[in-house]
C-alpha cells in the first residue's frame, strides 16, 4: 500500500504543481495588463496635453504676430517666450511618449524592440509635423510680412498647427482605444482564473478519488484477507518451526559426536603428514646430497680418465727409452776393455762412441723430462681429487638444511669440482661476483643447481672452435629483497619454443642427457623459494640461466648458535 501512495505522489505533486504555477502566470498577467493599462492611461493623458500645447502654440504665435504688428515689443517677448515654453513642453511630452512606446535609448535599439509600433509611429508622424510647425513659427516671426491678412506664411502656420492637433488628437484616440482593449484583456483574465482553478481543483479531486481512496478502500479489503492468511502461516510456520528444532538439535548431538570423532582422525592424520613431511625433507636431502655425489663422482671420473691417459702415455715413454743401445754400448765397452784407448782412437766405432753418448743422453735427458712432466700432471689430477672428495664430505658433514652460506666461496667449489672439464675442454672463465654477506640456504641444493648449470654450459660450448669457449659466472643484487646467480655461455644456445620445455622432466637436448637436471634445479629453486629461468636470442647465440633467491643474511644470533 506505502509503495502505491508513493506511486501516485508524483503526479499528485505535479498537479499541485501545475495549479501553483497557472496561478502564479494568471497572477503575473494579471500585473502585466494592469500596468499597461495604468501605461496607456498616462500616455492618453499626455496626447490630450500636447494637444493642448499645440492649440495654446498656435495661440501664442498668433498674439507674437500681433505684438509684431503693432510694435508692442513687450507683448511680442511675452508671447516668443511663451512659445518657446510650450515648445520645451511638447519636446518632453513627446519624447517620453516616444520613450514608452519605442525602443528608448534614442533609437539605437533595433525595430523589433518597439513597445506598440502603431502608437510609436502615430507619435513619429506627430513630432515631424510639430517640427513643421515650429519651422514655419520661426519664419513667420522673422517675416517681413506683418499682415495677419493675406499672409502666406501665417496660413501655412495655421495649416500646420491645424494638422498637429489633428495628429495629437489621432493620438490620444488610439490610446484610449488600446486602454479600452486593455481593460477587456484583464477583465476575460480575472474571470478565467477562477474557472481554471475549480475546474483544476475538479480534476485533482477526481483524480484523488479514482487512483487513491478507491484503491485504499479494496486495498483495506485484500490486507484483511491478507492478515487472515498471514496469521495461518504464522500458525503453521511456527509449528513447522518446532519440529525442525527438533530436527536440528537430534542433528547437532550427531554432529557432535562427529565432531569429536573427525578431531581425533584429524590429529592422527595431521602427526601422520608431519611425520611424512619430515621423511620428504630427509629423502630432499639425501637427493640432494645424492645429486652431488653424482656430480662428484662424473668428475672424478673425468679426472681418473685424465690421469689413466697419462699413466698411458707414461708406460708408452717408459717402454720407448733406447735402453737396448745402452746395454749394447756396454757389451761393446766391455769387450775392448784391454785395449779400450786403441779400440778409442784405432777403431771407427770407438770414435763415433763420444758423440753416441752424447746423443743418447740428451733423448735420455728430454725422456725423464717429459716423464717428470707426467708425473706432476699425475700428482696434480691426484691432487684435484683429493679436493673434490674434500669438497664432497664437507658439503656431506652438513648438519642443517638451511645454514649460512659464503655464496662467493660455494661458487668457487662448484667452479674447483668442474675444474678439469673445464680446463679440459679449453673453457675460458670469467667471475663477475658482487661482494655479499653470508646468505641463509639449503647449502646442498644451491651447490646443485650450480653444478649443474656450470656443467650444462660446458656441454653446450662443445661446437665452439678452441679458444672461442667462454663461460661468465656473475652474482649481484638487483634489489634490496633479491639475489640473483648468472651463468652465461656463448655456446650452440636454446631456440625459443624449447626455453620453458627444457625444466620439464625428463625432457633433454643431449643423446646422452637423462632430462633430470634441470627439472630438479627448478623444483630446487622453489623450494628454497626462489626461481630458475632460461634466456637465449636463439641457436647459435649462446645461453643465460638466471637464479634467483630471496636475500636473507646471516643474523647475529645464527652466527653465535654456528
Amino acid at each position: 500500500m506505502a509503495y502505491k501512495l508513493r506511486k501516485l505522489l508524483w503526479p499528485l505533486l505535479g498537479m499541485l504543481a501545475l495549479s501553483i504555477a497557472l496561478q502564479a502566470a494568471s497572477l503575473v498577467a494579471v500585473l502585466e495588463i494592469e500596468e499597461r493599462v495604468f501605461r496607456n492611461r498616462q500616455a492618453a493623458a499626455a496626447a490630450a496635453s500636447l494637444y493642448d500645447t499645440a492649440e495654446q502654440f498656435e495661440n501664442a504665435t498668433y498674439l507674437a504676430l500681433v505684438g509684431l504688428a503693432a510694435s508692442d515689443w513687450e507683448m511680442l517677448l511675452r508671447q516668443r517666450t511663451a512659445a518657446q515654453a510650450l515648445s520645451e513642453r511638447f519636446t518632453a511630452l513627446s519624447g517620453e511618449m516616444s520613450r514608452v512606446y519605442g525602443p528608448g535609448n534614442g533609437g539605437v535599439l533595433p525595430p523589433e524592440s518597439i513597445q506598440d509600433p502603431e502608437v510609436y509611429g502615430a507619435l513619429t508622424a506627430l513630432v515631424g509635423l510639430w517640427d513643421k510647425a515650429k519651422a514655419v513659427h520661426v519664419r513667420v516671426l522673422r517675416s517681413e510680412n506683418r499682415s495677419l491678412k493675406n499672409n502666406p506664411d501665417l496660413e501655412e502656420f495655421r495649416a500646420a498647427s491645424r494638422s498637429l492637433s489633428e495628429a495629437a488628437r489621432d493620438v490620444a484616440g488610439l490610446l484610449q482605444h488600446r486602454s479600452r482593449d486593455e481593460l477587456w484583456l484583464l477583465g476575460r483574465v480575472q474571470r478565467v482564473i477562477p474557472v481554471g482553478t475549480f475546474l483544476l481543483t475538479i480534476v485533482l479531486f477526481g483524480f484523488v478519488i479514482k487512483r487513491i481512496f478507491l484503491p485504499f478502500v479494496a486495498s483495506t479489503e485484500e490486507l484483511e484477507q491478507s492478515e487472515a492468511a498471514l496469521r495461518w502461516a504464522r500458525d503453521e510456520l511456527e509449528l513447522r518451526v518446532i519440529e525442525r528444532t527438533d530436527e536440528l538439535a537430534r542433528a547437532n548431538e550427531a554432529l557432535r559426536h562427529a565432531h569429536d570423532d573427525l578431531e581425533v582422525r584429524v590429529k592422527e592424520r595431521t602427526q601422520e603428514l608431519k611425520d611424512t613431511q619430515r621423511r620428504s625433507v630427509e629423502l630432499a636431502r639425501q637427493a640432494g646430497m645424492a645429486e652431488l655425489a653424482t656430480n662428484v663422482l662424473h668428475n672424478v671420473g673425468n679426472v681418473l680418465n685424465s690421469i689413466n691417459t697419462s699413466a698411458t702415455i707414461l708406460g708408452e715413454r717408459l717402454r720407448a727409452l733406447r735402453l737396448p743401445s745402452l746395454l749394447k754400448l756396454a757389451g761393446l765397452l766391455e769387450e775392448h776393455r784391454a785395449d779400450l784407448g786403441t779400440f778409442m782412437t784405432g777403431d771407427e766405432r770407438g770414435r763415433r762412441l763420444p758423440e753416441f753418448l752424447g746423443k743418447l743422453g740428451e733423448n735420455l735427458s728430454a725422456e725423464r723430462d717429459e716423464m717428470l712432466a707426467m708425473t706432476a700432471a699425475l700428482h696434480r689430477h691426484v691432487e684435484h681429487i683429493r679436493t673434490i672428495v674434500e669438497l664432497q664430505q664437507g658439503y656431506a658433514m652438513s648438519s642443517s638444511l638451511v645454514e649460512a652460506v659464503s655464496l662467493e666461496e660455494l661458487i668457487e667449489d662448484a667452479i674447483r669440482i668442474n675444474g678439469a672439464a673445464l680446463g679440459r675442454h679449453g673453457v675460458s672463465l670469467e667471475r663477475h661476483i658482487v661482494p655479499l654477506p653470508r646468505l641463509m640456504v639449503d647449502k646442498h641444493k644451491l651447490l646443485q643447481i650450480v653444478l649443474n648449470l656450470i656443467s650444462n654450459a660446458k656441454y653446450a660450448l662443445n661446437d665452439n672452435p678452441p679458444g672461442e669457449r667462454r663461460l661468465t659466472v656473475k652474482v649481484e643484487r638487483p634489489t634490496e629483497e633479491l639475489v640473483r646467480v648468472q651463468v652465461c655461455d656463448n655456446g650452440m644456445g636454446i631456440a625459443p619454443e624449447l626455453l620453458t620445455k627444457i625444466f620439464q622432466h625428463g625432457f633433454t637436448t643431449r643423446k646422452e642427457g637423462h632430462g633430470f637436471g634441470l627439472h630438479s634445479c627448478a623444483i630446487a629453486a622453489r623450494s628454497m623459494e626462489g626461481s630458475l629461468e632460461a634466456h637465449s636470442d636463439g641457436p647459435g647465440k649462446g645461453a643465460t640461466f638466471t637464479l634467483v633467491l630471496p636475500f636473507r643474511p646471516e643474523t647475529g644470533a645464527e652466527r653465535v648458535s654456528a
